[in-house]
């Protein structure tokens, strides 16, 4: 193994994404990298082994996003059964580094070092310029972190947060009975439940019955997938429903964080992108009472860019680490 490999992980409550990479001529390559139902494995360890072809292949350095709080040594997945100590990792495979830090701190770690090709803008301006930034990942849950972009040659901040437990708010009668429908089986609903992975299978069985149908049982790639191209109208309901409740997340995440502009990053996101370029999405971002005026001159973005976890966890252990990654 090459001593630059560093391997990095982004590990959610559905998928566990493995990869090792290196900086050649400044831009990062992926060596090797697979991708595992996280249900498959009993732990990252056995994760690892797995990819790595047992514990002694195992290189200097690695780092691993994970979709739950990072606190201290003992990390639990918010959505997996997943439990583990970063200290027993550490030893079982002799890292001399390993990072940890939240998915979507990892996505934002990963989005301040994109380039204008590597964006989709949803208007607003040029989200480049902004000085703070939300992002925004939707995922196996709702993830929302924070840019700040330092000065000149400094490194960007990032802060995790807990956004995606915020209580949702409902902007016209359908949404007000989609809360009474999902309160029902939830108790108090957070915009986690409906603005999802989890949540898009949820609103599709919602509106379905709100119609006096039952939905047919869809996940939630292939409901995205028939309602972007439009060849089911339920599920393209669906999607465009969707659309609007995740532009007020992104409003109210300027509002409450007072960000200059939001970045949107993960699968869903770019999956969704043509609804997203769609009229409704920014209308509906801007329609915040008060703040309508604020909004409407604030960037929003799409990431296109794919493994951006995986990139932002080799950005923070390179920034993170005391331990040279070049030999």
């Amino acid at each position: 193994m090459d001593p630059r490999d560093v391997l990095v992980g982004d590990i959610g409550g559905t998928n566990c994404r493995l990869a090792l990479c290196r900086e050649e001529g400044g831009e990062i390559r992926f060596v090797r990298r697979a991708s595992f139902l996280t249900a498959d494995h009993a732990s990252p360890e056995e994760a690892i082994s797995h990819f790595l072809g047992g514990v002694t292949n195992a290189p200097r350095c690695a780092a691993l996003a994970v979709a739950g709080p990072v606190r201290g040594d003992e990390i639990a997945l918010t959505n997996s059964h997943w439990r583990f100590s970063l200290a027993a990792l550490q030893q079982a495979f002799s890292f001399s580094t390993l990072v940890a830090l939240n998915d979507l701190e990892a996505q934002a770690e990963g989005f301040s070092h994109l380039g204008r090709s590597e964006l989709s803008s949803l208007g607003g301006g040029d989200i480049l310029g902004c000085a703070s930034v939300g992002v925004v990942g939707v995922g196996t849950g709702l993830g929302i972190a924070r840019i700040d972009r330092g000065a000149r040659g400094c490194p960007a901040r990032v802060t995790a947060t807990e956004g995606g437990h915020a209580g949702f708010a409902p902007h016209d009668d359908v949404e007000m009975r989609v809360l009474e429908s999902v309160r029902a089986q939830t108790g108090r609903v957070v915009d986690e439940h409906l603005v999802s992975g989890p949540g898009l299978v949820r609103l599709h069985g919602v509106l379905a019955a709100m119609r006096g149908e039952e939905a047919e049982p869809l996940e939630g790639v292939e409901i995205t997938r028939r309602g972007v191209s439009g060849a089911d109208p339920s599920c393209a309901e669906t999607v465009r429903r969707f659309a609007l409740m995740l532009a007020s997340v992104c409003a109210d995440t300027v509002l409450v964080q007072g960000v200059n502009g939001v970045a949107l990053v993960g699968d869903i996101a770019i999956a969704l992108a043509p609804v997203l370029q769609e009229a409704s999405f920014r209308a509906r971002f801007e329609d915040h009472g008060p703040g309508e005026g604020f909004l409407r001159s604030t960037p929003v973005a799409v990431a296109t860019v794919r493994d951006l976890g995986l990139l932002g966890a080799y950005r923070a252990v390179q920034r993170l680490s005391d331990t040279r990654l070049a030999p």
